[in-house]
C-alpha cells in the first residue's frame, strides 16, 4: 500500500499552521499560542521514525514576558516531554507533529501561573550549570554544614568527578579537593538575580531561602578565604561555586612575602562583590539513592544483614541483584564460598576470564563492589556451616548453592535457631534437572514446610517437581582432570532462580513474604506448562521439623 512520503505530510501540517521552512533536516519556524500569546519557535524533525525526538526551540519569547522560562535547555531548546515520555506514531506523522507542537505548547503554559515558581525550581540545577560532578554522600535529612571532598577518581571517566564526605575513598590514584556542603531539608527556590554571579549575591540567595543551616554565613565566608569549593544540596538541587578572587582580595592573596589567611579572611566580610563565581552542579549518586531510586517506595533490603551461601552460577546473579536492591546499604553483605573459579564456569557464571584462578567469593565481592564503593560487601573462603555464629547474626541467610547436601546442612541449625526465639530469615535457590526450572523456597520457621519436607522422605520425589516427565533422568557431564563432574544447563535457569530469590527476599523485607515455594519454568519441552506458586504445609514425619 502506497502512502504519502513523510516529510510531505509534516511539510503540509506545519504550513498550514503558518510554519516555514528554513532548512534541512526538515526545519520548521512559526507561531504557538502560549495562554493567548503568540511566541515563535522552531521545530526540527530529523527522525522520521520518531525514535529519536524532533527538537523544539524557543526562537522568540518576548511576548510571554517573563525574563526566565522553566523547561528551556542551553540554546533555547524546550524540554516537551514529561516523566513517561512521549510515543509518536510513525504512520501519522502530520498527527505526531501536531502533538510536538502542542507538547510545546503546553511546557511553556507550565511555565506560569500558580505552579510557575514549582516547575522552575524543580529543574533548579539545569540554569545553574558550570562544572558537573556526582555527588556519593549520603547527605543528613536537617540542616547541618559538612566537611566533603570532591574526588578526582584515578579513571579518566566522565564520572572521575565525585562528592564524598571529607577523607571518605581513599583508592591510590584518587586526589581531591576540599568542599563545604550548607544543606537544606526544603528546596533551593528561584529568586531574582539567578543565578548569581558573586559571592554577595550568593549570600543574598542563600539569605532568601528557607531554613538554611545554622552558621551558614561564616562557613561560608570560611570556605571562600580557603578557596574552597561551596555547594548548596537540597532535595531539589546541588549547586555550588568554586571562588575566583579578584581586586584587593587578588593581591592580598597573591603577596609574594607571606600569604595569611586569616587576613583574607577578615578582608572578605566587606570585599564579597571582589569574589566571583565559577559554577558547579552535582547529580545525586549516594549509595541509598542509587538502591531507592527503583523500589518504588519500598525500603528492600536496605538495613538487611544478608548472607549469601554460595558464589557460583546462581549466587553470582544473585549477589548483583541484591546489592541493586539494597543489599550492602546500611548493613553487610557477606558472601560465602570455598572454591575458586576455573574455566569451565565462565560459561554460566557473571565473573569472566580475568578472574581465573581467583577465589570465586573475593573475586564475586570486587564485582559487585563495582556497583557502588559504599557497598559494604565482605567475603570469606571457606566452609559457611563452619562460620554459624556469624551467620546467625544476619537477618537473612540464602543459599544459592544448588547442593542438596549444603540446604540440608544448613536447614538443620536453622530450624534450632529458630526454636531458640531468633529471627532468620533462610532463603535456598537452585536450578532443576538440566535447566528447565529456576526455584525457590523461603523458610521462617514459622510453622510451614522446612526444605526437609519439600522431598516426599529421603531420596523420595520432589513434592513440587517441574519435569514434564517427573522419572527423567538428569543428565551429567563427566568429570575431567583438575575438575568434578557437573550437571550441564545454559545460563538462562540460574537468572531465573536469582530472579526468584531477590524477589522472594525482597517480599520478606518488606513484610510481604506470599507464597514461600516459587517456580520459573524455563525449557517449557522438558518442563510442565506451569507449577503454582505454593506455601507448603509440613510433612507429617519431616526427620527435620516434625519433632
Amino acid at each position: 500500500m502506497n502512502s504519502p512520503d513523510p516529510i510531505w505530510t509534516i511539510h503540509a501540517t506545519l504550513t498550514a499552521k503558518g510554519f516555514t521552512y528554513i532548512g534541512p533536516p526538515a526545519t520548521y519556524q512559526g507561531p504557538i499560542k502560549v495562554h493567548g500569546k503568540t511566541v515563535t519557535i522552531e521545530a526540527a524533525f530529523s527522525d522520521l521514525s520518531f525514535a529519536t525526538l524532533p527538537v523544539v526551540r524557543l526562537v522568540d519569547g518576548a511576548a510571554l514576558g517573563e525574563r526566565q522560562i522553566a523547561h528551556l535547555l542551553v540554546g533555547g531548546g524546550i524540554c516537551y516531554t514529561d516523566e513517561g515520555g512521549l510515543v509518536l506514531d510513525l504512520y501519522d506523522p502530520g498527527g505526531a507533529a501536531l502533538r510536538v507542537l502542542n507538547e510545546a505548547a503546553k511546557a511553556l503554559e507550565r511555565s506560569f501561573g500558580a505552579r510557575s515558581r514549582h516547575e522552575f525550581d524543580n529543574e533548579l540545577a539545569a540554569y545553574w550549570r558550570g562544572r558537573y560532578f556526582y555527588s556519593a554522600m549520603q547527605l543528613p535529612s536537617s540542616p547541618a554544614i559538612v566537611a566533603a571532598d570532591i574526588v578526582k577518581l584515578g579513571t579518566g571517566k566522565p564520572s572521575g568527578l565525585v562528592l564524598v564526605a571529607r577523607d571518605a575513598w581513599q583508592a591510590k590514584g584518587n586526589t581531591r579537593e576540599q568542599a563545604t556542603v550548607l544543606v537544606f531539608d526544603r528546596p533551593l527556590r528561584h529568586a531574582e538575580g539567578f543565578p548569581p554571579e558573586r559571592l554577595d549575591q550568593a549570600i543574598a540567595y542563600i539569605a532568601g531561602q528557607e531554613k538554611p543551616p545554622p552558621g551558614w554565613q561564616a562557613a561560608v565566608l570560611d570556605a571562600s578565604a580557603r578557596l574552597e569549593d561551596i555547594l548548596l544540596a537540597a532535595p531539589n538541587a546541588i549547586v555550588g561555586w568554586r571562588s575566583r578572587l579578584t581586586g584587593t582580595l587578588a593581591l592580598i592573596h597573591a603577596k609574594p612575602k607571606g600569604f595569611r589567611p586569616n587576613f583574607l579572611r577578615a578582608s572578605l566580610a566587606s570585599r564579597t562583590k571582589e569574589v566571583m563565581l565559577k559554577h558547579e552542579s552535582a547529580t545525586k549518586a549516594d549509595l541509598r539513592f542509587c538502591v531507592g531510586r527503583n523500589l518504588d517506595g519500598r525500603t528492600g533490603l536496605i538495613g538487611k544483614r544478608v548472607a549469601l551461601i554460595g558464589c557460583g552460577t546462581i549466587g553470582g546473579y544473585l549477589a548483583h541483584l541484591l546489592v541493586q536492591n539494597g543489599a550492602g546499604c546500611d548493613a553487610p553483605l557477606t558472601l560465602y564460598d570455598p572454591d575458586t573459579l576455573k574455566p569451565g564456569n565462565l560459561g554460566r557464571h557473571v565473573l569472566g576470564f580475568g578472574d581465573l584462578a581467583r577465589p570465586k567469593a573475593e573475586a564475586l565481592a570486587a564485582f559487585v563492589q563495582g556497583f557502588h564503593p559504599d557497598v559494604d560487601v565482605t567475603y570469606r573462603q571457606g566452609n559457611a556451616l563452619a562460620d554459624w555464629d556469624a551467620l546467625a547474626r544476619c537477618d537473612l541467610i540464602i543459599d544459592a548453592t544448588g547442593d542438596a547436601n549444603v540446604s540440608t546442612a544448613l536447614n538443620d541449625p536453622y530450624l534450632r535457631a529458630r526454636m531458640d526465639g531468633q529471627q532468620l530469615a533462610l532463603l535456598h535457590a537452585w536450578v532443576f534437572g538440566n535447566g528447565v526450572a529456576g526455584q525457590s523456597f523461603l523458610n521462617l520457621g514459622d510453622g510451614l514446610a522446612c526444605y526437609r519436607c519439600l522431598r516426599a522422605g529421603f531420596g523420595g520425589q520432589w513434592r513440587y517437581n517441574p519435569m514434564r516427565d517427573p522419572d527423567a533422568e538428569v543428565r551429567r557431564a563427566p568429570a575431567h582432570c583438575g575438575e568434578g563432574g557437573y550437571v550441564p544447563f545454559p545460563s538462562d535457569a540460574p537468572v531465573a532462580a536469582a530472579a526468584l530469590a531477590v524477589r522472594a527476599a525482597v517480599d520478606w523485607a518488606g513484610g510481604e513474604p506470599g507464597h514461600r515455594m516459587r517456580t520459573t519454568i524455563v525449557d517449557p519441552v522438558h518442563g510442565r506448562d506451569r507449577l503454582a506458586w505454593v506455601s507448603p504445609d509440613p510433612l507429617a514425619q519431616c526427620a527435620a521439623c516434625s519433632g
